[in-house]
């Protein structure tokens, strides 16, 4: 069994790389040829989470990651464990700290503008500024000509910093943040909504992916009933963690971004329509980043 460290996964694993694999992960799970069992998830009475997840794509290997975050004396953290699929015996152990999982979850969001947002889409903002919101920020600019980047944190100092690190202006609100952005991307921790409808400009694309846990919410119900295209990474998943848990009526209208990405539903079909892209992170992207990973090391 091999040990790979967060060094050698960073080296192994780009932006670019990440988002064809998973964009090839969402693909697969739409045409029914991967095994995608339900997460594993806890919260200790610290506010600590815990999140089990993995998959199998098809290949010599299937994998489970663990992560953990938003504990009080510590950051993220995380490690992937990686089976042959033929004798069930580990193969390695991926001791990259979390590095995966943010990485993954970032290419998502950029899979998703790829194919919800307009062409012509060039200004981002990022409501959040922790960790995973940097990430969010690099894969857009990779995969898009982005030139103007603002952000919102409920702690002003969080936004300040954030737009001095990453080339972004920090907006004192979340109406003025999201403003005449064309993508809006929800990063946030909230247990409430963030977004209305009427923030949003016509045409604008929001992905909303910090809710991956019961309770937790960033979008306002009017978002969900009221934009012209609504996605979901896994319906029958966000309609138990993720926005659709709180508007459960506009689960049937939810079309899955796989299938999208494989014709089998249209997305964005004008210019001037809102869409919403509602993400909770799915095992099958971690599978995804476990064989990028042994792949370059086999």
């Amino acid at each position: 069994m091999q040990i790979v460290d967060g060094a050698q996964a960073r080296a192994l694993v780009t932006l670019a790389s990440a988002r064809r694999a998973v964009h090839d992960a969402f693909c697969a799970l739409a045409d029914g040829d991967v095994v995608a069992p339900e997460e594993f998830a806890m919260v200790l009475p610290n506010g600590g989470e815990l999140h089990v997840k993995g998959g199998h794509l098809g290949g010599p290997y299937f994998a489970f990651k663990s992560a953990s975050g938003q504990f009080p004396e510590g950051g993220n953290s995380g490690f992937s464990v990686v089976l042959d699929a033929h004798t069930g015996a580990p193969a390695a152990i991926i001791d990259d700290g979390g590095w995966l999982t943010e990485i993954r979850t970032a290419a998502a969001s950029a899979v998703s503008a790829q194919a919800l947002a307009r062409a012509e889409s060039r200004r981002l903002t990022i409501l959040g500024g922790g960790f995973q919101a940097a990430f969010q920020v690099a894969a857009i600019r990779d995969a898009l000509p982005i030139d103007a980047v603002t952000v919102w944190s409920r702690t002003p100092t969080t936004a300040e910093r954030f737009g001095d690190e990453h080339d972004a202006v920090a907006a004192e609100t979340v109406a003025d943040a999201v403003d005449g952005a064309d993508i809006v991307i929800c990063c946030t921790p909230s247990r409430e909504p963030l977004v209305e409808f009427d923030m949003l400009r016509p045409g604008a694309h929001v992905i909303a992916m910090g809710a991956d846990m019961t309770g937790k919410r960033e979008l306002a119900d009017d978002v969900l009933r009221r934009c012209d295209v609504l996605v979901a990474d896994q319906i029958a998943v966000t309609r138990r963690v993720g926005e659709l848990a709180h508007c459960p009526a506009q689960a049937d209208r939810c079309v899955e971004l796989g299938d999208v990405l494989t014709d089998r539903s249209p997305g964005r079909t004008a210019v001037d329509q809102i869409t919403v892209s509602d993400h909770c992170g799915l095992g099958i992207q971690d599978a995804a980043m476990a064989q990028l990973v042994m792949e370059g090391i086999t």
